[in-house]
């Protein structure tokens, strides 16, 4: 993996806190709000032959005025007098062949920082209980101030980048917690993202205003009402005689 520096802080004991497109997008959404609203210092980015474009194939992603960048990893830090956190976010998780080449390259990186917690964000699956946010710990002295506020999850497999980031960081002692966010899973879900927000943000007295993710829930539920006209056939006009022949639905 290339890890290109931007800049080399000294940080004492920092939280490596990870948020990767998953289920709802939960903490690719909660990752994001972090970056925009506490403004961190970015200090690095990361390629690989691992990291690949949703279809797992290689190449670059083209934005809307032309401009190209290579799938990438990019890591920032916000420091304060109480805290000072490491977030990683990207556009993509690695194939499943690289996903322990990745991660063993992000825990050396941030290793190098002297980061002995690791935190990993995402979603949980399911038709029910779409408040929770469930816990998974190595340690559970990590959440004895949360305990009520979280639900510990019990059985079942977690895939991809977030299962294995906290699978190796256990191998090397590291203190490692997942905060699942409890969504349906098949729409970006900013609610849900909201509820795992606020339990790291008090974790680790990070000082957010949630206006923002608020404004994205409503814009969320709004689509989401739309589509469902869309699905019934609900002309939008009163007053029309027949249903008008409508695009495929999708959301944005």
């Amino acid at each position: 993996m290339l890890i290109i520096e931007f800049e080399k802080l000294e940080l004492k004991d920092p939280v490596l806190v990870q948020g990767l497109p998953g289920v709802g997008f939960v903490g690719k959404i909660a990752l994001d709000f972090f970056i925009e609203e506490l403004k961190p210092v970015k200090i690095a980015e990361a390629y690989s032959t691992y990291l690949t474009l949703p279809d797992g194939d290689v190449g670059v992603k083209v934005g809307s005025n032309g401009a190209y960048t290579l799938p990438k990893y990019e890591f920032y830090v916000y420091q304060d007098d109480t805290s000072q956190t490491i977030f990683l976010t990207g556009d993509t998780q690695p194939s499943p062949w690289g996903q322990y080449r990745v991660a063993e390259e992000v825990l050396d990186f941030v290793g190098g920082y002297g980061c002995k917690t690791v935190i990993a964000l995402g979603g949980y699956s399911t038709p029910q209980n779409l408040e929770a946010v469930y816990a998974i710990c190595n340690d559970l002295t990590l959440i004895d101030d949360f305990r009520s506020r979280v639900k510990i999850a019990r059985g079942g497999v977690i895939k991809g980048a977030f299962g294995v980031l906290l699978g190796l960081g256990q191998k090397r002692g590291m203190n490692c917690l997942g905060l699942l966010g409890a969504t349906r899973g098949v729409y970006p879900d900013p609610l849900s993202s909201r509820n795992v927000v606020q339990v790291v943000a008090d974790m680790l007295n990070l000082p957010v205003d949630l206006k923002g993710l608020d404004k994205n829930i409503a814009d969320v539920e709004s689509k989401m009402k739309r589509l469902q006209r869309i699905r019934r056939g609900v002309p939008k006009q009163q007053g029309q005689g027949r249903q008008r022949e409508l695009p495929g639905a999708y959301i944005t």
